[in-house]
């Protein structure tokens, strides 16, 4: 019974080791794919991600949270790449070849799947999707995994006006869960959709205070994706309140952390350009708008619509449009794009800039088509959109042909917009407010940095004159030991003369019992043939040389060892006369020929037969029959000597 408890024991030992070495060589692979993503080697560390994913996981927290993480970076090494479709075909594959996704994961692979389709054209699917992943439990729970969840069904609906409240308490409750997480990079993210949010509601103070936190909270923790999410924002809301002197600034700021950065997102990087590009417009900047664009229209090209390239047609119409001449044929055509596929606040932009152009022009009939389609998608929204109406051109316009009814829409909604603008102007005060109190706080901390650098040279001078006393006094003290030094040369010396004296004394002894041991070593025959023996011997001249060699420096060794071991092999005497000469196992297997291991298995068996303790050594085994015979007749040689004797072999 005993017997079978422990041979279970032993069996189930073996499959933990198993078990945690498989575990080590998973986080060896997704350790290499997440080098090779951040090398920009998107492909390797595609194809890494996928291999990791198909291994089978312990079902531990920690093994767990990693394969979620492969699943999130898998996911992210494709939108870097920026190719969203594939991401989604990609994402379905590792979900059949996982059974870990499909029996314990399962709402964080719907919630990843559903933020990769709300990078496609995808949406409906993606908040079906996404309602899906939050309806499921969620094993192992940790902030991390909420934190993810909330952040990317707040990215999922963030457009969607029937679901604003949602995305609100989704941002908020995800901040809460971003606070009790170790590293969370995405908080930055979710702030800004947050501060967005904030924004649309005329919440300003809140907007801006939490960006400022966002930025500083990224720098601090040298975040650059964090950082730049934030900077976009703050240009956002100056180009919002029409105040491009600040969106300049943050937009300059946003494009020297991208081109600082190493890993880059191409979605991130567009929006950097654009933003630049939509500040310099509105500073009337012309000239410098076209390079922005262009940057931004490169990285757009793989991305959905509405993900960028939207942002760079609107951009492009707007200042070719107003450019005029040549460029007014380019400009419409970049305008219309927008009709086509861009959202319903864009697309009213893109309505509302042809209609002016049409206008300006004189063509009266395509400007009186695109002020109906942009009356009617502004109209349409549950809550008032603003697009910053040039509203005297159109009801001089509608004036002129006596358009009652057009005036009067126009009116009615210049007064709405003129009365929303009324109360963003009384937070105007509040952002010069809070920019003043910023540049307070920069001159603050420049005195602090002031008084620090004045602290600092007060200590450097304290320090300097510390140091001169210490020279002083350690001068001293050198003088001192110095004569110290030159009394003890002095005893050195006259010790060095009397142990002078001994050593040629030793010389002289030395010199006749080197002469004794030369007298012995002649009178044997092939003391010279065996002291220039070397590790070399046994291949080449053969075991039958070796073995009458050996015999005449050690000629009692093998009678005793036989007589001890009656049933010793010759390969056993060879292993014996080779530990003799002090030969390691590596030497030993060159000499016989063998693999080390089998060197080793040789020692075992050859143990096994002796039937030695663990504790007692076979060299000890060894040299106590190599004592029994030569310790009477012991010779105790020069070591000069003894570096040449074949012990050396």
């Amino acid at each position: 019974m005993c017997l079978l408890l422990w041979r279970k024991n032993i069996l189930l030992l073996i499959a933990s080791m198993l078990i945690c070495c498989t575990g080590l060589a998973n986080e060896s692979l997704y350790r290499k794919a997440r080098t090779l993503q951040r090398d920009g080697k998107h492909d390797e560390a595609i194809e890494a991600f996928k291999s990791y994913l198909s291994q089978p996981v312990d079902k531990n927290a920690q093994q767990t949270a990693l394969h979620i993480e492969a699943l999130v970076q898998l996911m992210n090494t494709y939108q870097s790449k920026g190719e969203p479709e594939a991401c989604i075909v990609a994402l379905e594959e590792v979900f059949k070849a996982s059974t870990t996704l499909q029996n314990r994961c399962l709402r964080d692979f719907y919630s990843v799947k559903g933020y990769a389709l709300s990078r496609t054209e995808r949406m409906q699917e993606a908040e079906e999707t996404m309602l899906k992943a939050l309806a499921l439990p969620l094993h192992q729970a940790t902030p991390e995994r909420y934190f993810r969840d909330y952040a990317y069904a707040a990215a999922v609906f963030y457009s969607n006006p029937g679901y604003q409240k949602e995305v609100i308490n989704w941002c908020e409750e995800a901040m809460v869960q971003a606070q009790q997480c170790e590293n969370t990079s995405g908080k930055q993210w979710v702030a800004a959709m947050l501060g967005s949010l904030y924004k649309r509601n005329g919440q300003l103070n809140k907007t801006l205070q939490l960006f400022q936190q966002s930025k500083e909270e990224a720098l601090a923790r040298k975040d650059d994706l964090g950082v730049l999410n934030s900077l976009h924002t703050l240009t956002d809301i100056f180009l919002y309140f029409d105040i491009p002197e600040y969106a300049n600034r943050y937009a300059s700021e946003a494009i020297r952390v991208e081109t600082g950065m190493t890993t880059k997102n191409p979605m991130v990087s567009a929006q950097t350009y654009i933003n630049k590009g939509r500040a310099l417009h509105l500073l009337g900047e012309m000239d410098s708008v076209p390079f922005y664009a262009e940057e931004a229209r490169k990285l757009c090209q793989s991305l959905p619509y509405n993900s960028g390239m939207v942002d760079v047609n609107l951009l492009c119409g707007f200042f070719l449009t107003e450019k005029g001449g040549d460029a007014h044929p380019s400009g419409v055509r970049e305008l219309q794009q927008v009709t086509l596929q861009g959202t319903a606040a864009n697309r009213a932009k893109a309505y509302h800039q042809l209609a002016q152009t049409y206008l300006k022009h004189e063509k009266y009939d395509s400007a009186e088509v695109m002020l109906d389609s942009m009356y009617s998608l502004l109209a349409q929204s549950k809550s008032p959109a603003y697009i910053h109406l040039d509203y005297e051109p159109i009801l001089n316009y509608y004036l002129k042909s006596r358009d009652q009814k057009n005036v009067e829409r126009y009116v009615r909604l210049m007064l709405q917009e003129q009365q929303a603008f009324k109360d963003m102007r009384l937070n105007f005060n509040l952002v010069e407010t809070i920019v003043g109190l910023q540049t307070e706080q920069k001159r603050q901390e420049l005195r602090i940095i002031q008084l620090a650098q004045a602290n600092q040279r007060l200590w450097l001078l304290s320090c300097i004159a510390l140091a001169i006393i210490v020279i002083f006094i350690v001068s001293a003290l050198l003088f001192r030991q110095k004569k110290q030094h030159k009394d003890q040369m002095e005893q050195a010396d006259a010790k060095l003369s009397q142990l002078m004296q001994k050593l040629n004394e030793s010389n002289t002894a030395k010199e006749l019992r080197t002469n004794e041991i030369n007298e012995y070593l002649k009178e044997k025959a092939n003391r010279q043939e065996l002291e220039t023996m070397t590790p070399f011997l046994l291949p080449k001249d053969g075991e039958t040389k070796f073995r009458q060699c050996f015999e005449l420096l050690y000629p009692h060794f093998l009678p005793r060892l036989r007589e001890r071991i009656p049933s010793i092999t010759r390969r056993e005497e060879l292993l014996s006369m080779l530990i003799v000469l002090k030969q390691d196992n590596k030497k030993i297997a060159e000499l016989m020929a063998i693999a080390p291991r089998s060197v080793i298995m040789l020692r075992h068996r050859f143990r096994q037969k002796i039937g030695m303790e663990t504790a007692i050594s076979l060299e000890n085994f060894i040299e106590e029959t190599l004592r029994l015979k030569d310790e009477s007749s012991e010779i105790v040689v020069n070591p000069d000597v003894q570096e040449n004797s074949p012990s050396t072999l």
